[in-house]
């Protein structure tokens, strides 16, 4: 009804990967949490390719495992192929990469979401969000009592629905995926779609530019799904995964599932042929589309003409689960129209009687400039907000899972600080959970966000962590569990089996190093490799330590409130005009600010000193 009104101590805006993670880790800190989404049977849904993990990804998903996060338990239960990526290569690089099957993994999350104490579930859209100024000494919750350009800082009170519910909120997080102003594209047609068949969320932009906040448009697209039964398989390249399955999560002791093979087929000349002449009708070259396109996975329109040398692309043939017919096919994303979609499949091997059961498509949405963020998710203009996954700019399921669940534990963090305020009016302090750069992937990933910023969807590379010797995907349980365990997302039990992993760890690399004979049988075979690892790559990791030493001392150097950068004198216009932009928290954030220069991060020292 309208003017309806209920209270939650977080309120979770989207059901996606990230909304999962953010929403049961507030639920699972004893706060009396809401997730709401548009649709329930859509929680935890593969929009896109139906796989978790990869390289880097990978690392990620195990990560979110260490701090206590859901992605690692949902994948091991629902693979149905699993691979090491990159065994040829050097450890840094090796990463996990499963196969799952997309009905089952939906049904498996939606479950864990419904069945969580302190977590409840609504079905509705949020429209808007209900503020209030924050006068002078009236928060003492803010990381940094800043102000965004002139616009002053305001306090979430509430979340107002497409049905008139008004939703009193300590802290809520928005994870809106693809559905914030979503429109799809295929060919000349179009919809207001957040997904082909379920529309998009509208409202709450408006409610955030009103704000004050920054938006702007992206754009992902997905292929065509082809019935099983019409592809003949003889022709294509049969792909299996690997003997030995590694699970993702740190819990997971063994996995036993049916595992099915994928299958790689190419493009050819005929292919490329009947895109080019109709390229025309793509509304990526047509003009309908303004939002920018992920770089690194492109739609098969563009590989053919910006790789015009090119005479085949690899596709790769992927089933979407052990109960649907359905195959992805990787590497084929487009938005032609349909007849065109058709005519181009049918040209590649095996595919000559193929049924589309989906054509391919492109979607724009709206998404949040994250340079408006603080390191710990939160938004710098509302107090108690914060932004996760896709409205951040970036792109993948796995990336989205790392916002969710940090931007959770910290919604979480405040919403238990401000219940601590309301019973002891001395408790005025929060200390939210940042991971650094040395420490985690999804330290890389949410600094490179809030600090540089994105004008396309965001993806994560090894190439991007320059700690990734440290940061390999078998050592997440040794950096991160411990922060899990202590905003209560990690059990007693689970933190001591990684202490006696890593006092086993220290003992065999000891020995090595001091070229000791030892009985390898009398130690577990994973942490013998991953002292191995270690000692092989003993000096380099000694070197990435002293590099991250002087790093964390520059992290150390907390940028006060309100700094004024006029007072320093000698500080560039571009430099003082970036800071004020952004509003770095440490010295070492201002230092990754692009096009800061090095002496004015000295002069910025000398100033804090």
């Amino acid at each position: 009804m309208p003017g309806f009104y209920d209270s939650f101590d977080v309120a979770v805006v989207g059901g996606g990967h990230a909304g999962i993670e953010a929403s049961l880790a507030c639920a699972r800190m004893g706060l009396k949490t809401l997730l709401i989404t548009m649709t329930i049977d859509s929680i935890g849904r593969m929009s896109c390719n139906p796989s978790i993990g990869g390289i880097a990804k990978g690392n990620i998903v195990r990560e979110i495992d260490a701090l206590g996060g859901e992605m690692g338990h949902l994948i091991d239960q629902t693979m149905i192929q699993f691979r090491m990526l990159n065994k040829s290569r050097g450890p840094a690089v090796q990463a996990p990469r499963s196969q799952a099957d997309k009905l089952a993994y939906s049904s498996l999350a939606r479950k864990t979401v419904e069945s969580q104490p302190n977590l409840e579930t609504l079905q509705d859209t949020v429209v808007g969000l209900e503020t209030e100024e924050i006068k002078e000494g009236q928060d003492g919750f803010l990381q940094v009592e800043s102000t965004a350009g002139s616009v002053p800082r305001r306090r979430l009170t509430a979340l107002i629905t497409e049905r008139g519910r008004r939703i009193g909120v300590k802290c809520a997080v928005l994870s809106t995926g693809t559905f914030l102003g979503g429109k799809i594209f295929i060919g000349e047609f179009d919809a207001p779609n957040g997904r082909l068949g379920e529309g998009g969320a509208y409202g709450l932009t408006e409610s955030l530019q009103k704000i004050g906040f920054k938006t702007g448009r992206l754009k992902t697209g997905t292929p065509p799904r082809i019935l099983k039964s019409s592809i003949d398989f003889s022709v294509l390249e049969e792909q299996w995964g690997d003997d030995e399955i590694v699970p993702f999560s740190f819990d997971t002791e063994k996995i036993d599932r049916p595992m099915v093979p994928c299958h790689l087929v190419y493009t050819n000349e005929e292919t490329h042929k009947i895109i080019r002449e109709n390229i025309g009708r793509s509304p990526l070259y047509s003009g309908k589309i303004s939002g920018v396109g992920p770089r690194y996975c492109p739609s098969i329109e563009d590989k053919v003409m910006r790789f015009a040398e090119r005479e085949r692309h690899q596709l790769f043939v992927e089933p979407e689960g052990l109960a649907t017919e359905e195959m992805y096919l990787n590497g084929f994303s487009s938005s032609l129209p349909e007849e065109v979609q058709d005519r181009f499949l049918r040209t590649l091997p095996g595919f000559a009687n193929a049924v589309v059961s989906r054509p391919g498509y492109a979607v724009e949405y709206d998404y949040v400039e994250p340079t408006q963020l603080y390191p710990s998710l939160e938004t710098k203009l509302v107090s108690g907000l914060f932004d996760a996954g896709q409205i951040n700019g970036t792109s993948g399921y796995e990336e989205a899972a790392g916002q969710g669940l940090v931007a959770g534990i910290n919604a979480g963090l405040l919403a238990l600080a401000k219940l601590a305020q309301n019973s002891d009016s001395n408790c005025t302090t929060y200390e939210p959970l940042v991971l650094s750069r040395s420490e985690a992937y999804i330290g890389v990933l949410i600094d490179d966000l809030v600090t540089l910023g994105t004008k396309e969807p965001y993806r994560m590379f090894t190439a991007r962590a320059e700690h990734r010797l440290q940061l390999r995907h078998d050592t997440c349980d040794e950096r991160l569990t411990e922060k899990g365990w202590k905003v209560g997302l990690k059990t007693d039990a689970q933190l001591a089996k990684v202490q006696n992993k890593i006092a086993v760890k220290n003992e065999i690399l000891d020995l090595l190093v001091k070229n000791k004979k030892f009985d390898e049988n009398a130690y577990d075979a994973k942490i013998l490799e991953s002292a191995k690892i270690d000692f092989k790559y003993l000096h380099y990791i000694e070197k990435q330590e002293k590099r991250v030493e002087k790093m964390q001392r520059m992290e150390n150097y907390r940028i006060p409130e309100n700094f004024d950068y006029d007072k320093i004198a000698g500080l560039s216009t571009e430099s003082r005009q970036k800071l004020e932009k952004i509003r770095p928290v440490t010295l070492g954030q201002a230092s990754r600010i692009s096009g800061i220069r090095q002496s004015d991060v000295m002069l910025l020292m000398v100033y804090l000193r």
